[in-house]
Parts: C-alpha cells; structure tokens; sequence
C-alpha cells in the first residue's frame, strides 16, 4: 500500500497503485501537491523536510506575473463599469464634458476583457508547470541522503532553464518536467498530439531534456569538473503517454517512478566529486535541497 501526505495539512491517505496518484495529486483541502511514498516508513526516512535554500522558481514568477496582469484587468473593468454611468448620468444632465468619462469608460472595458482572458489563459499555463514542478519535486525527495537536488537552473549565458537537476552518487540528472494535457505519442525524439479532436506533431521535450544535458556538461567543463555523461529525463505528468520507440538516451518517466530510475543506475561519482558539482551549481539555482 503507497500512502498520499499532504504535509501542509498533516494530513495522509492511503491508496491502492501509483495510478491514483495522478488522480488525487493535490490535497482537496489546501490545493498543495501531494507526496507520495510507497510507505509511511519511507516517509519517515525522508531527512529533506526543508530546502536549503529557496526562491521563487522562474514558473512561479512568470505565473504570479500574469495572474497581477489579471487582476489589473479587473480593476479596469470595475473603473469602466462605474465611469460609464456616471457619463451617461452627467450626459442626461446636460454637462459639457460628461460625454468624456462615458465614452473613456467604454474603451476601459472593452480594453478589459482580451487583457483578462490572455492573461487567465497563459497564467493557468504558467500555474500548471509550477504544479507540476512541485508535484516532481515532491517525488525526488523521496531520493535518500546523498542525492541534492536543485531546482530551476539558469546558467549563464543559456536560453532557458533547467527544471530540476539530480547530482548524486549515481550520476548527474537533467529532469524537465512537462504537464501536457491530452494524450501522446512518442516516436523516438518526435512528440505526437494524438485526440480525438486533434492530431498533431508537437516541440519535442526529449530534445529540450537532452540539449540541457549537453549544456550541463559543458558548463562544468568550464569549472574543471569532468563527469563522462548527464543523464536526461521527462518527467512526464499527462495520464497517457505511448511510447512507440524509446530512446537510449533521453528516458520518459512518471514523476514516481524518476527517483527508482536514479537509485537503480551503477554508482559513478564519489562524494567530493558530488559536492564540487552541488557547489558549482547551487548560484545558479532557485531551490535546492
């Protein structure tokens, strides 16, 4: 039996498979994510309660920055919704001017509405990937003492970041967490669209993962630090994903199933070796625990 805690509300729930996970992956009190471990022993063994450090992630800014610009479509819309009869009240009177805060009134809340709906629309896909985060957060903390892991990496001069990164003594790990809704085939580095309502070819997170594995390496390189492979990884969170021809190199995961993959490969890295790594990365780094 695997168990579902929500350590915000202390509270924990017991399920039957990892397939109820993604059905209940969020505490229905508190909106938090749930962590998930396969028994309370194992939760007790869990020494990273809190990150080391921390700092909101570049999702959860981009997330917070639209639901603001969502809510300043609100405030102008209530500012159009009060000055349009005020304008027509100061019109019927016969005022000169009331003409002005009736039609400026107007413009504020048509002006109000694409604001708002753009702004809902990406926001949610913003507060999707930082749930997602979290929710893979949550399972690499299952990892055991050893293994760091940090979260949100922007190396200097890259495009983009790193969703989380594993280093520990089976290697170094560059895990990019999509939560694409609908289902999904996967033919090699080729992501396929495949529902009822749409069918097409999508951006490839396999190549993001790997191309960030790429840059990793080379980044430590640069720091004098030689490690003879990174490791890539989806951390894939739709419900379906159909893997038609797998690649060697980069491997598509369910969250619960990443920290299993990690433990399972041959020991490659000594623990100064891991700690000159952690120290490297952990600047750039948002979280790391």
């Amino acid at each position: 039996m695997a168990y579902l805690i929500c350590e915000n509300c202390n509270h924990y729930w017991q399920i039957n498979s990892e397939e109820e996970f993604w059905a209940f992956h969020k505490c229905d009190e508190c909106g938090s994510p749930l962590l998930y471990v396969k028994n309370l022993n194992e939760y007790r063994k869990i020494t990273k309660d809190v990150p080391e450090s921390s700092r909101k992630t570049h999702t959860h800014r981009k997330a917070d920055n639209y639901w603001r610009l969502w809510r300043g479509g609100r405030l102008i819309l209530i500012a159009g919704a009060l000055m349009t009869p005020a304008g027509i009240l100061l019109t019927v009177t016969g005022t000169a001017w009331g003409i002005t805060p009736l039609l400026l009134g107007i413009i504020l809340m048509a002006l109000s509405v694409p604001l708002r709906r753009a702004s809902e629309r990406r926001g949610m896909g913003w507060r999707k990937g930082h749930e997602g985060e979290l929710i893979v957060t949550n399972c690499l903390r299952r990892l055991p003492e050893g293994y760091h892991i940090l979260n949100d990496i922007q190396l200097p001069g890259a495009y983009g970041n790193m969703d989380h990164v594993v280093v520990g003594p089976t290697g170094v790990y560059v895990i990019e967490t999509k939560s694409y809704s609908g289902n999904y085939i996967v033919k090699g580095d080729r992501w396929f669209l495949n529902d009822e309502l749409k069918k097409e070819e999508v951006r490839s997170p396999s190549i993001q993962a790997k191309r960030n594995a790429a840059a990793l390496k080379e980044f430590l390189e640069t720091r004098d630090i030689y490690v003879s492979w990174v490791n890539a990884v989806v951390a894939f969170l739709s419900a379906s994903c159909t893997i038609m021809e797998e690649d060697e190199h980069c491997r598509i995961l369910k969250p619960c199933q990443v920290p299993e993959h990690i433990m399972g490969s041959r020991l490659m890295l000594g623990e100064s070796k891991v700690k000159k790594i952690v120290d490297a990365l952990r600047k750039h780094a948002s979280e790391v625990w």
